[in-house]
């Protein structure tokens, strides 16, 4: 009879049916992005620059001196201060210094301040907040990463706090020109989420989803209960299944856009990259986890790299390597660039913040303190204008470790070369001949004194060589070179590589060698040989290769079928003594 037989076969497609709908109704839940939070226009961030001057006496200054800094916290203890600022005074403030690895300095150095107005004074607030930081910007001359990023996050439906510039001086003592941020409070809570009841989470120093974190606040008893869920959930192996889960405990639209953002403003210090610099809210709203940016001041740093980076975080790791939600990172990224990432929204956040820096200079005889910022406002602009010049719309794919042949080679190709536009960079295409090699030829660059190629490879920890066959002509100054250096930090190699060496004037054919040494990531002051739940590509590294002519003039001409890349044996350990 009919009737049996089509059972039959909706009974077989019901499983293809069930996964086209799930995917489907996933779809659509991802898709939406978040909501804006306008931001609340109030006068702490959107008036006048202040100058911040805070008193404290002997005996907390003590105190403050024996500030163990992010390598022992538990020497930390708070201090009392006086806290003067915009006609206003506010006594008894607890008062400590903050900062990471990189912008921890002591008290009387350039230190960077927490003030908390209402630990010691219960009630007590500055216009509403009752926890305030002070950053010294150590690491962000222009002390601009903080005041864009954090208007692109709220304007994008990320909730972070506000930050403006600020002057700063310490028991008399003037430190110059800080960032002043709003501080992860309970009015910060109820502005973005409604209520703060909420468990309210501080991962510290380099720690991922995978460990208890810190609770700041939060109702009932700190069992970890909703991180142990989100947990079990992306260990799930069936992806369709790991992401229908996950998006029961986890709000998939904003981390889209928590990822999106870090990638587009190439944030390698943040969650997705680096699993740091982030705070996590459960929303007792929706009931879903919700990880929002913090310590952004380390942007733009190589406003070419990639905008397919690794993601070595968990939530990278599980989430992102699903194809749904590589999409959605994708299309989110696209959107972006019409609302927030576009030199428009930049120019308006910076130019009023120049304004207002320039008015508090200028009040208080300082002028002669604006032109060293303004050029490094204005060097951080191109970067920015070259990162989103960079942009094209790319399709976020999870990058994969290199792929060696049996004897631990790979032929190079895909190279990138400078564009008629300076801001960006085009596929390198060679100049092909019959009875030659295939040239890929830089011509020398006087006003800037570098031109390179340029190639972006995930790279697990080890020894590698990497060799290419050049000519050049007439090259003068420091000449043809091979060189690398990490995507996120902008640095080029040092440990473990062998020195950088040029070669000038006019040659033939010549083979070119530099063995580098890719380490492994640090974690908490350890270097790590994988990560969390050893993610796929996990231990890799993302690095940037350079072919580089560094001349006033002259050309170099370099075989577009002879670059290689091969994996050195890592040397043996020695025997151990035998007794």
């Amino acid at each position: 009879m009919p009737l049996p037989k089509n059972l039959g076969i909706l009974n077989r497609l019901r499983p293809v049916l069930q996964v086209g709908l799930l995917t489907g109704l996933l779809s659509l839940r991802i898709e939406a992005a978040p909501e804006p939070v306008a931001p609340r226009r109030e006068a702490l961030f959107d008036g006048p620059v202040l100058h911040w001057d805070v008193q404290v006496r002997r005996v907390d200054l003590a105190k403050l001196r024996k500030s163990g800094g992010p390598w022992n916290k538990e020497q930390d203890e708070d201090a009392s201060a006086t806290v003067r600022a915009g006609g206003k005074v506010w006594t008894n403030v607890a008062i400590h210094l903050k900062g990471a690895a990189g912008s921890f300095r002591p008290v009387d150095d350039l230190p960077a301040l927490t003030l908390n107005f209402g630990k010691f004074q219960d009630g007590q607030t500055c216009e509403g907040h009752r926890k305030l930081h002070l950053n010294n910007s150590v690491q962000d001359a222009s002390r601009l990463d903080e005041l864009v990023a954090s208007e692109m996050y709220l304007q994008s439906g990320v909730p972070t706090p506000r930050a403006t510039r600020a002057l700063v001086s310490l028991n008399g003592r003037y430190l110059g020109i800080y960032v002043l941020k709003g501080g992860w409070d309970k009015a910060f809570l109820k502005q973005h989420f409604g209520s703060s009841k909420g468990n309210f989470y501080d991962p510290g120093f380099l720690k991922d989803l995978d460990a208890n974190l810190e609770r700041d606040s939060g109702e009932g008893i700190a069992d970890w209960a909703d991180l142990v869920a989100l947990r079990q959930a992306l260990r799930e192996p069936d992806p369709n299944q790991r992401l229908n889960r996950a998006s029961q405990h986890l709000d998939l639209a904003r981390i889209t856009t928590l990822g999106a953002l870090q990638i587009l403003v190439d944030d390698w210090d943040g969650y997705l990259r680096n699993r740091n610099n982030y705070r996590i809210y459960h929303d007792p709203g929706t009931d879903r986890l919700v990880l929002m940016p913090h310590g952004m001041d380390q942007l733009w740093r190589s406003p070419r790299g990639s905008f397919a980076p690794p993601l070595s975080s968990l939530l990278g790791q599980r989430l992102f390597t699903i194809p749904a939600m590589a999409d959605q990172l994708s299309q989110r990224m696209r959107d972006l660039t019409n609302t927030v990432f576009n030199p428009g929204f930049v120019d308006g956040v910076v130019t009023l913040a120049q304004t207002r820096l320039r008015e508090r200079l200028a009040l208080e005889g300082r002028e002669d303190e604006m032109p060293p910022v303004q050029r490094e406002v204005d060097s951080t602009l191109q970067r920015i204008r070259q990162r989103m010049a960079a942009f094209a719309g790319q399709r976020y794919q999870p990058p994969q470790p290199v792929d060696f042949d049996q004897e631990g080679r790979i032929r190079l190709t895909g190279w990138m070369a400078p564009s008629t536009d300076p801001a960006a960079l085009q596929p390198a295409t060679p100049i092909r001949s019959d009875n030659a090699p295939s040239i890929l030829k830089l011509t020398a660059n006087p006003s800037d004194g570098r031109v390179s190629l340029q190639k972006t490879l995930l790279l697990p920890p080890g020894k590698y060589r990497l060799e290419a066959r050049v000519r050049t002509r007439a090259v003068s100054g420091f000449g043809v070179c091979l060189d690398a250096e990490w995507v996120r930090r902008g640095q080029r190699f040092d440990e473990g590589s062998s020195p950088l060496k040029g070669l000038a004037g006019t040659t033939d054919w010549t083979l070119l060698q530099r063995d580098l040494t890719v380490l492994p990531r640090i974690d908490g002051g350890r270097r790590r040989p994988g990560g969390p739940m050893n993610g796929a590509g996990d231990a890799a590294r993302e690095v940037l290769l350079h072919a580089e002519l560094r001349a006033d003039s002259g050309t170099a001409e370099f075989d577009a079928d002879a670059f290689v890349l091969s994996r050195l044996p890592s040397p043996k350990a020695a025997p151990t003594p035998q007794n």
